[in-house]
């Protein structure tokens, strides 16, 4: 029997039409998929289909975010208008063409948030997590204490999430933080919650973290908090391992950290008078977008293994706590932190005190100027005290403008030098590091100066066990810089697994038009 192809796409086509794949799908299947939707997107699922119609019941997440859905309500200053609305807890929705009358936006999306308790209610087994965005004034009614009850008592969550007053200020003026955290002692005190994030609260006692045994890791953003109940909190939780504080207010002088569980410490955007973390347990230390006195960080843990300081900010701060120029140095950082320099309250007899913070670093990320000879020659010394590291980022920041450069005197820096600036990596003993363990190297905002490219050049020459070497190049990558950068590609290379990839900016038709080809 022949069969014409045209006829044999046709029967495919019409295969395809009429099999729904998503409908043949396992419950699991689909509660796992519906599970990444916001709470008010799952529920909406409950129309495609009748086989959907009870499947969000079962996910194992639910985000209710009223920000999601402001999209859903009119503007203040229409009158009438088209647009979709639906219900928390049933299956109403209003398609687009439907006249609905304008209300005031706040009331719409507490009538939303009030909804939370019709969908924790119809919610049919237990949550993996929960985050709950809302209003200052389900604080104030007790709302808030009544779900996080239910959520740990009934829902035995694993993952909670609240945050407060995120989206007023753009209806009407709002303080910087919320309310303040007055709960229950012991309420996060639940055997089956493990992580815990509050955004936008003043935490004014640790009462309600009492008995927290079982949590490993709390995030605090936007808090506003005090030194001594931030150190009686993570004292609280026996087992805490994860510890994160962005862009507390003033009220936070200091971070003090003593704990035998801790592993990571991630803090941002904070403007503090100084930081002490003594905990054998430490083996990775966030520090971004930090303003404090270098000199008053005293860090006692011997085991860290991860490292990472930048003056960039990683989550959004929209109150600009700390801004780039006032921030503190990573140069400065390292400084004591290789202890170059004595921290204040630097105790030489501390039974904990390991002079080598560095010893079983495996992984390293910077902000230096590989341009300035003194933040070069810190990064000698880093490396030299790094006897295991196997990872180094580098993002290249320009200490000085272009006018403290040109007027800078050198004088003073060159005479303490018996060799020229551009043979500083020569002419320094070798790294055990670089010559041994160094695998992977990246270097960001890379410009081909003379100063930047004597460090590739080393680790090229040098890194006997280097498999990776990424250079990112600048914008304002210059023709010299480019051509400088390629010759990098011509030098021996000490290992012969190595792979040298360099990113190139945008413009690098115009940097290559004098015909100079990679």
């Amino acid at each position: 029997m022949i069969v014409h192809q045209s006829s044999r796409k046709e029967s495919n086509c019409e295969t395809m039409a009429t099999d729904d794949f998503i409908s043949n799908l396992p419950d699991e299947v689909l509660a796992t998929i519906i599970s990444a939707l916001p709470a008010i997107e799952a529920i909406r699922t409950t129309i495609l289909s009748k086989r959907l119609k009870d499947v969000w019941r079962n996910v194992s997440r639910l985000d209710f975010d009223p920000k999601g859905v402001k999209k859903l309500f009119p503007a203040p200053n229409r009158r009438r208008s088209t647009v979709p609305v639906i219900q928390f807890g049933s299956n109403v929705c209003h398609d687009e063409g439907d006249d609905i009358d304008d209300t005031d936006p706040r009331e719409e999306i507490s009538r939303v948030v009030k909804n939370i308790d019709n969908v924790l209610l119809s919610h049919e087994r237990n949550l993996m997590s929960c985050r709950i965005v809302h209003l200052s004034n389900s604080y104030r009614s007790g709302d808030v204490e009544k779900w996080i009850k239910y959520l740990t008592s009934e829902k035995k969550v694993q993952e909670l999430a609240f945050l407060c007053d995120d989206f007023q200020h753009e209806f009407y003026p709002v303080s910087l933080f919320g309310w303040g955290l007055n709960l229950p002692s012991g309420i996060f005190s639940c055997r089956t919650l493990q992580s815990l994030q509050l955004t936008n609260y003043g935490i004014r006692f640790h009462r309600p973290f009492h008995h927290c045994h079982n949590l490993k890791t709390l995030k605090l953003y936007y808090c506003d908090i005090r030194t001594e109940t931030l150190e009686a909190i993570v004292s609280s939780c026996d087992f805490m391992e994860h510890l994160s504080v962005c862009s507390s207010t003033s009220s936070l002088k200091q971070v003090r950290i003593f704990s035998q569980t801790v592993k990571t410490v991630e803090l941002e955007s904070l403007d503090l008078e100084g930081i002490y973390l003594s905990t054998q347990s430490l083996g990775a230390l966030v520090l971004h977008s930090m303003k404090f006195p270098a000199k008053s960080l005293v860090i006692h843990a011997p085991n860290l293994r991860v490292f990472t300081a930048t003056r960039k900010p990683i989550t959004k701060n929209p109150y600009n706590f700390t801004r780039p120029s006032k921030q503190t140095k990573i140069a400065e950082i390292l400084e004591y932190c290789t202890h170059l320099l004595k921290p204040v309250n630097y105790k030489a007899s501390d039974p904990m005190e390991d002079p080598n913070l560095f010893n079983n670093l495996r992984e390293l990320t910077i902000d230096l100027d590989l341009n300035d000879r003194r933040e070069m020659l810190i990064l000698c010394i880093v490396l030299q005290r790094c006897l295991s590291l196997h990872q180094l980022e580098i993002n290249i920041e320009e200490s000085r403008s272009e006018i403290e450069e040109a007027t800078r005197d050198y004088s003073s820096v060159n005479s303490r030098l018996p060799y020229p600036e551009t043979k500083l990596w020569e002419q320094r003993e070798l790294c055990d590091c670089i010559t041994f363990t160094l695998r992977q190297v990246s270097i960001k905002g890379f410009n081909g100066k003379d100063g930047e490219m004597e460090f590739p050049r080393h680790l090229i020459t040098k890194g006997a066990k280097l498999e990776r070497l990424e250079i990112w190049c600048n914008h304002d990558w210059s023709s010299e810089g480019g051509k400088a950068t390629l010759g990098l590609l011509s030098l021996p290379r000490s290992s012969i697994d190595v792979s040298i990839l360099l990113k190139p900016p945008p413009n690098l038709l115009v940097v290559l038009e004098d015909g100079f080809q990679p």
